[in-house]
């Protein structure tokens, strides 16, 4: 693989770390800013599943890099019709 192929493959990790971080950071933010006062004790705890559910996705989401790297490598090893 040539360099700037392989410079290309750096930038889609780091593309993928930095826009999960990003989205980390909205949704802390979003979650933050919700006024809970007021709600029913159903609203709350459909408030906290919601919240729950979005951070299992988050944690989810490590397994992308995974993919995309595995991705990378067998179209390495198996020719990969010259793409890269």
């Amino acid at each position: 693989m040539s360099a700037v192929g392989m410079r290309g493959v750096a930038g889609v990790f780091v593309g993928i770390a930095v826009a999960i971080l990003i989205g980390i950071i909205v949704i802390q933010g979003i979650i933050k800013g919700v006024n809970q006062s007021g709600w029913s004790a159903q609203a709350n705890s459909t408030w906290a599943a919601v919240t729950s559910n979005i951070w299992v996705a988050f944690g989810l989401l490590v397994i992308i890099p995974l993919i995309v790297g595995a991705v990378i490598i067998l179209r390495i090893i198996g020719g990969g019709g010259g793409g890269m």
